[in-house]
């Protein structure tokens, strides 16, 4: 951590203070709308104007990053989670609670997006992958560590309500009692702007995932302590049941990473929805069995669910120049915000119909989805490769995110020398299979 530029571990502790406050509350609120008698669908409606939320954050506060800074954005959002965070405690109303969900989404991204844009600004090429390695892994623990916070009171008070509102206040502290300035370099440098119709062609499944996985890690974390509550675990086995699934992540990010540097990135994608698929299948069979069969059964499919948009966002990279990432990347967030929207109002439809199971049949069918559509890509372009060498993954954290600055290496493209022959008398054919001649030795 010395080794790091000096105001990253002052923005490492606001962000551990900041992602602890988030675990707590997304648990928290799936418990205490169980607790209250919510119908699953209000339930997913909920979560689902978070999503929506954190989209508008997205769009309206990266100009007040720019016109601001960070540090002002950063206090403003902090504020305003701390001030909804108590407001759920104090107010139990559904209606009420979805208005607060929207602010607390859009500040949420806002926090986001000055942390990783913090980030990327501070690191260079010789120490990015350790930057990004230290933000993953405290983004993980700090996220587990919340789940397990649950514990602390009874979720059927304001209590934690107020836990959580202290969190994001504390995070403000570091940034106010230290004289630190903003990231060193802009990491919104003259870009080449990509159309979607363009993105879509050239990296379908890249787009198509990260949709995919949005739709899916917010329906988990938005109905998952839902379902715990309903299947009767006790609060401390949903708190531990979360905490586990989410710091699978931390191995599984840079497993299947690696294993995506040195295959088709597709094929990875591909398997991973088919494991997916199949565990969503079976996990309500394991559910019936014992908590340990659940807890294995969900870890297999949480693993591949939270290190699904880290890939598909790399494959993405794989296909485009070093000047369209930061356009693409802005498409490929709103594309997962959307897919956050959808997911766990589609999910708690399901759950209303089917049971509490319906959860898993959701992310079964959605990953099942991706599959088809995968494997119709790979044999619609089998001969096809990318037009650069696919650069090497960055872990992502396991949140509604996608603001990395990835560095690919430029691709090297060797000069062709035309000749023409312009000398007196010769023939046009002569000249046209010359200069056909001289291209092919080129």
């Amino acid at each position: 951590m010395r080794s790091l530029p000096a105001t990253l571990p002052i923005l490492f502790v606001c962000e551990i203070s900041f992602l602890l406050g988030h675990g707590l509350i997304m648990t928290l609120l799936g418990v205490r709308m169980s607790l209250e008698g919510f119908p699953s669908q209000m339930a997913g409606l909920l979560m689902s104007s978070f999503s929506m939320g954190f989209v508008l954050g997205s769009y309206f506060l990266e100009k007040r990053i720019r016109s601001v800074g960070h540090i002002r954005v950063f206090a403003a959002c902090a504020g305003t989670l701390a001030v909804t965070a108590m407001l759920h405690g104090l107010w139990i109303n559904a209606w009420a609670w979805l208005a607060w969900r929207v602010a607390g989404g859009a500040a949420t991204a806002g926090m986001l997006m000055v942390m990783e844009s913090w980030v990327s600004g501070e690191s260079t090429n010789q120490n990015r992958g350790k930057v990004l390695g230290w933000y993953m892994v405290i983004s993980t623990l700090s996220l587990a560590g919340g789940q397990w916070m649950l514990n602390l009171a009874d979720p059927g008070t304001a209590v934690l309500f107020s836990v959580t509102g202290i969190l994001f206040a504390l995070s403000l502290v570091p940034l106010s009692i230290y004289r630190i300035h903003g990231p060193s370099q802009g990491s919104h440098d003259v870009a080449h702007k990509i159309k979607l119709r363009e993105l879509l062609t050239r990296a379908p499944v890249g787009l198509v995932g990260a949709f995919t996985a949005g739709l899916m890690a917010q329906a988990f974390f938005a109905m998952t302590p839902y379902y715990g509550q309903e299947i009767g675990l006790s609060t401390r086995q949903t708190a531990q049941f979360m905490a586990i699934t989410t710091l699978v992540a931390l191995v599984a990010q840079w497993t299947l990473g690696r294993v995506s540097d040195r295959f088709d990135r597709r094929k990875v994608i591909l398997g991973m929805a088919m494991v997916m698929a199949i565990t969503g299948t079976v996990i309500s069979l394991a559910a019936g069995y014992s908590y340990v069969a659940l807890v294995i059964v969900a870890c297999l499919h949480t693993a591949m669910l939270h290190t699904l948009y880290s890939i598909s966002l790399a494959h993405t990279h794989d296909w485009l120049e070093p000047a369209e990432i930061i356009a693409a990347n802005a498409k490929l967030m709103i594309w997962y915000g959307i897919g956050s929207v959808i997911g766990p109002f589609s999910a708690s439809l399901l759950m209303k119909v089917v049971g509490p199971e319906g959860l898993w049949l959701f992310l079964g069918a959605a990953a099942l989805s991706l599959a088809m559509f995968v494997t119709v890509r790979l044999h619609g372009r089998q001969g096809l490769k990318p037009e650069v060498e696919q650069a090497p993954l960055a872990p992502m954290p396991l949140m509604e995110t996608s603001h990395y600055i990835n560095e690919l290496e430029e691709a090297r493209h060797e000069l062709q020398q035309l000749e023409f022959d312009f000398e007196p008398g010769a023939h046009f054919g002569e000249a046209e299979d010359r200069l056909t001649l001289n291209t092919a030795a080129s």
